[in-house]
């Protein structure tokens, strides 16, 4: 599994990120049809619930596990292959349909294995695998994305089509993906445990909405995971088409802000440590609704001067806020679950993120798709004689056209996420005063630290499906260990066929 782990992780690193959007874009797909690409993650993380049913009704699961995902592999393999052999006017509907296919086999798979190596792996050593497994993928992620963002440029000169230069990279990566389900296939399978029975799952669900408190965490968290979701579906398409920037200063751009966040994931979880969860929220978010208002300032109207400094800048700020509601967005549904209560609660709060990053994207392609060919702009005219109405020095001030209304409908988004968890009660809350003002002071003192593990932003959405056929006292006893020993976590950033938030396992996220 470990080999299958380092493979499977070259893999998603290649196929998502800026890489899917930006072959959608070199395939000539719209706006719209990105955002319902970058929803196909988040959708595939729902299909985990039937396929709890279908692993416990076969009860096989290294079967499953590697069926599902070679199924969803060799689709991986027929989208790299649609720029070479697809008829024109096709290849944007094939490579959507194959990606489909390929999300959906990878979330059933993540689901199987994640039964799978519980039993396998010994609860004793289990963080000391997941961790040494991490750090692997993490170094060898970090080498292929600089290398495939390079290559895109010299492949596209070579080759003369953008498209074809990115169905290169999909067949590594898919080349990568067979290679650890061939791995899993070694891999031994103990003898899969009875079904214990319990509440039905989707009880589970409606039960933690008739808690006052954890509901205003519920419409919370499902708005800024629709904030965060919408806005970032479209980050790349904005620096590929409208600035104009090639695909290795996109990489090179996410590599800052992946270092921004490496050291501020410590520096906020010391910060939640001492103040609260919500505290490190209140300053976090804000600070990602500036970044989205930053976004239409790098063009007034085209490229400028400034629209590197600021990129740099805003992917600096990136770093920072999502390092802090990464950590903090889960770990504040732990805090006000209910004792005994955990699976469901948890369960609930993954399940209404998820289902509004499932909406975000195809909401967020409308409005781009609805404003293409729209702009708004302020200009500040100087004249030096008000009565020479022919010499003025015009001046642009802002200017609005196409993804720009996605970053500010985002952008309002935010803010009402922001009233919302002003709503929140929580244990330890201070005022966002005195959270700034220990935040300012420890990044003086401690500038040159780095320390930490890049969550990603789809985090918050992510969850274990298969605890949620189990919720009884057994249930909610194993999860309560789990959380207290720091797995729960690990789980979420390291499931290795899981559909979306974090790729840093075996996952087509």
């Amino acid at each position: 599994m470990y080999h299958d782990g380092l493979a499977s992780h070259a893999m998603a690193l290649l196929v998502t990120g800026a890489f899917l959007p930006g072959m959608a874009l070199a395939l000539g797909a719209s706006t719209f049809v990105i955002g319902v690409l970058a929803s196909l993650a988040p959708i595939a993380q729902m299909a985990q619930i039937p396929a709890i049913l279908v692993i416990e009704k076969v009860a096989m699961r290294k079967l499953l596990t590697v069926v599902f995902a070679m199924a969803s592999r060799l689709s991986l393999v027929a989208a790299a292959l649609v720029p070479f052999f697809a008829p024109a006017g096709t290849q944007v509907a094939l490579f959507t349909l194959f990606m489909v296919l390929f999300f959906l086999g990878a979330s059933f798979a993540g689901c199987s294995w994640g039964s799978w190596i519980k039993d396998i792996v010994p609860e004793k050593i289990m963080g000391r695998y997941l961790a040494s497994r991490l750090a692997a993928a993490t170094a060898l992620g970090a080498a292929l994305s600089v290398a495939a963002g390079f290559s895109i440029d010299g492949l596209t000169n070579w080759l003369g089509d953008a498209s074809g230069a990115y169905g290169i990279i999909f067949l590594l990566a898919a080349i990568c993906g067979l290679y650890g389900a061939i791995c899993l296939g070694k891999v031994p399978e103990p003898r899969m445990p009875p079904r214990e029975m319990g509440t039905r799952w989707i009880k589970t669900l409606v039960t933690p909405a008739q808690d006052p408190n954890f509901r205003k965490l519920l419409i919370f968290s499902a708005v800024w995971s629709f904030t965060v979701i919408m806005s970032g579906a479209f980050f790349t398409v904005y620096i590929l088409n409208r600035i104009g920037l090639p695909m290795s200063s996109v990489i090179l751009l996410a590599v800052l802000s992946q270092v921004t966040n490496i050291y501020f994931f410590k520096f906020w979880g010391n910060v939640a440590d001492r103040f609260s969860n919500k505290s490190v929220l209140a300053i976090s978010v804000p600070m990602f609704i500036v970044l989205l208002l930053l976004y239409p300032f790098t063009t007034m109207p085209e490229r400028y001067g400034l629209t590197i400094p600021l990129l740099i800048l805003i992917h600096i700020i990136g770093g920072i806020s999502t390092a802090g509601f990464n950590l903090c967005a889960a770990n504040i549904a732990i805090r006000l679950a209910p004792h005994g209560k955990a699976t469901a609660y948890l369960g609930t709060n993954a399940f209404c993120a998820g289902l509004a990053a499932t909406v975000a994207p195809i909401v967020g392609g409308a409005i781009g798709g609805y404003f293409a060919i729209k702009e708004i702009s302020i200009n500040i005219f100087y004249r030096a004689d008000v009565a020479d109405l022919g010499n003025a020095i015009s001046i642009p001030a802002l200017s609005l056209r196409g993804i720009d209304f996605i970053f500010l409908a985002a952008a309002i988004t935010g803010l009402y996420a922001w009233h919302r968890l002003s709503l929140i009660d929580e244990e330890g809350t201070v005022s966002e005063a005195e959270v700034r003002e220990h935040v300012f002071a420890s990044v003086r003192s401690s500038f040159f630290t780095a320390s930490g593990l890049n969550m990603g932003m789809r985090r918050m959405t992510a969850f274990p499906y298969d605890l949620l056929h189990k919720t009884g006292k057994t249930t909610t006893s194993t999860l309560s260990k789990l959380v207290r020993k720091g797995m729960f976590r690990r789980r979420q950033t390291d499931d290795p066929d899981a559909a979306p938030p974090d790729p840093d396992g075996p996952s087509e996220k």
